[in-house]
């Protein structure tokens, strides 16, 4: 798809990258006007390329995209990583656009659907960059290198104080006359050695180490096209789909935080991707069925149905069993049997993120509202969804396990193999109800005072377990008496450490001196007496 008409666009990067960028993009579409670093501030760019070479410190980009904002408001940015990335993970920028290493084709593609109002960002680092050729650094190029790093280290020590709410504002304000003396001072080494920019990188440098002819196809790339919460819905529902979809899932009979382990791999990912499908029919059902009426006053009963239709549904139709020699279907005697009223404490409500999808509205998560189609919305609420669809899944099968301890023919349909003996069956189930009392009463007191939630995902094939800081002040005032008597517990424990810690400390100080002034001599006295007393004598 070509542009209509001609977009005017900056290109921000080094010159050999900008000009071979521009040449390659307006070969491609000849509706493109590309400027190239230097334009005057009277003509407002429709967008603008920023290609930065190497990654390394996401609060300076964030502060080079404030500067770029404040110039032009109206501006839609696209940020280009060109390099590895030094980060764990992809930063979370807000830029309509970020791409990780891509080739001229996503780029263009990239700048047609960012111009027509959607964004596109990449959430994995999978793309590598080519090398043509191998050259060490030059004596110049090591001292701007080296230069270069000073100041970075300086900024970032600097911002750690600047962002901290408990710097004062006197103080704010003298570190952010440095942070300008310091930019400033990394400009004028950017001036005078500009030839070198190209090279700035810890690694192998040379110009031809960016070739945008990358080819390499496996990035994880997310585009919005319209910000309409539906697509950001079916976007998530889709990635969710592929993840769960796996029979491939490394399972952890040790783990008994995990009880979709203890049942085979392929009704796991039957639970979790019939939970999703009965997630993405909830959707729609409110959207088409309560347009005058306010979906509220049923969502209850919506998400208990919802529940139920997952675990009834979790073998085929026509599947049947006996008990007590009666054939029995059993999606519809699951359907019967289970109630699935428990509620995982660690999971959010439902209502969180199924009205913001509904409504077409931000995300409220920890007091902020966080608009869908920006990249870490979009993640958070990939990870909220995914989350909540696990861990109801893991009550599911809590449900599962209930009922084949009195129905020993559904274990071999259902249960691991190496679960189905009655020593290994039971001691599975005890585990599982252990690490649930400890975690109600001992874990999950001390996540809310730390005011941390545990996530439940698959990543690489594997249940994996990891903590996010989040604001559980109202969960904390809800908890019952046993559960506040451990976060009292706690709060002893952090009052009284300092004291201990001094107390400690005297205390050795004493013993010390204790040891080496007083016994120390007087056992020095006693020796002495005895070596005199055999007709020694001893002379200092």
């Amino acid at each position: 798809m070509e542009l209509l008409s001609k977009k005017s666009i900056i290109i921000i990067a080094p010159s050999l990258i900008a000009e071979s960028l521009s040449l390659k993009l307006t070969s491609l579409d000849k509706n493109i006007e590309i400027n190239l670093n230097n334009v005057t501030e009277e003509k407002t760019p429709d967008l603008i390329i920023w290609n930065i070479l190497n990654y390394q410190s996401e609060d300076l980009i964030r502060l080079e995209l404030l500067k770029l904002r404040e110039k032009w408001a109206e501006t839609k940015i696209l940020i280009i990583l060109s390099g590895e990335l030094v980060a764990q993970k992809s930063p979370s920028l807000n830029a309509e656009g970020f791409l990780l290493n891509p080739s001229v084709d996503n780029v263009l593609e990239s700048i047609n659907i960012i111009l027509n109002g959607g964004r596109v960002f990449d959430l994995e680092n999978n793309s590598q960059v080519k090398n043509k050729k191998e050259k060490l650094l030059t004596f110049n190029q090591k001292l701007l290198t080296s230069g270069l790093k000073q100041i970075d280290n300086e900024i970032n020590y600097i911002f750690r104080y600047v962002n901290s709410d408990s710097t004062p504002d006197f103080y704010k304000f003298i570190l952010k006359g440095r942070l300008r003396e310091l930019i400033t001072a990394k400009s004028f080494l950017i001036f005078i050695w500009g030839n070198s920019l190209d090279l700035y990188t810890e690694a192998i440098s040379n110009e031809n180490k960016i070739t945008l002819d990358n080819t390499n196809t496996n990035t994880n790339t997310i585009i919005i096209k319209e910000k309409n919460t539906l697509e950001i819905w079916n976007l998530i529902l889709n990635r969710l789909r592929e993840r769960y979809n796996s029979s491939n899932i490394n399972i952890d009979f040790n783990n008994s935080s995990i009880i979709l382990s203890g049942i085979k791999k392929e009704f796991i990912s039957r639970l979790l991707i019939k939970m999703l499908d009965e997630l993405d029919n909830l959707i729609k059902n409110i959207k088409e069925n309560y347009k005058e009426k306010d979906f509220k006053e049923d969502f209850n009963s919506l998400i208990h149905e919802l529940k139920i239709n997952t675990i009834s549904n979790i073998t085929e139709g026509y599947f049947r069993l006996k008990r007590d020699n009666e054939s029995l279907s059993i999606n519809e005697f699951l359907y019967k049997e289970v109630n699935c009223n428990e509620i995982d404490k660690e999971s959010h409500e439902s209502i969180m993120f199924i009205e913001p999808i509904l409504k077409n509205q931000p995300l409220d998560y920890d007091g902020k509202l966080l608009p869908l189609y920006e990249t870490e919305s979009f993640l958070v609420l990939e990870n909220i969804i995914s989350n909540w669809i696990i861990r109801n899944c893991n009550l599911l099968a809590s449900e599962l396990f209930n009922i084949c301890s009195t129905w020993p023919e559904l274990r071999t349909v259902l249960i691991n193999p190496e679960l189905q003996s009655t020593r290994n069956f039971e001691r599975f189930r005890n585990n599982i109800n252990n690490y649930n009392r400890w975690h109600e009463y001992i874990y999950l007191p001390i996540y809310l005072y730390e005011s941390k939630r545990e996530y439940i995902d698959i990543i690489d094939n594997k249940f994996t377990r990891y903590f996010k800081n989040e604001n559980r002040e109202k969960e904390l005032e809800n908890l019952e008496w046993l559960q506040k008597q451990v976060t009292l517990l706690v709060e002893i424990r952090d009052a009284l450490a300092p004291q201990l810690e001094i107390a400690v400390k005297y205390i050795g100080d004493l013993f010390v001196t204790l040891l080496t002034k007083v016994v120390g001599k007087a056992i020095g006295l006693v020796g002495k007496g005895i070596l005199q007393g055999l007709g020694r004598s001893i002379s200092k």
